[in-house]
């Protein structure tokens, strides 16, 4: 009779581990779910990033041919004018 009290207590170990595991496994699995979160929040940034960073690169291609085009057109205009002060003066 007195290994009954020891299987019961033996009985109470054993749900108290598998309640721990329950808890452990269930913790893991948020985790994980976190963890895949967060990926896939990163993997967004880096799509973000590389489309930005073209981005940026069109815009810096369309601002060096606008100071191109400034360029050659204050060189006509500063042509441009100097052929009037020539016909003018004459």
């Amino acid at each position: 009779m007195s290994d009954i009290p020891k299987i019961e207590d033996a009985l109470r170990k054993f749900e108290s581990a598998l309640n721990g595991l329950e808890v452990a496994m269930v913790r893991a699995k948020e985790s994980q779910k976190q963890s895949e979160a967060v990926n896939g929040e990163a993997a967004a940034l880096r799509e973000d990033r590389a489309r930005l960073a073209e981005e940026l690169d069109q815009v810096r291609a369309n601002a060096n041919r606008l100071l191109e085009a400034n360029t050659q057109a204050e060189t006509r205009i500063s042509s441009a004018m100097e052929r009037i002060k020539t016909v003018l003066g004459e």
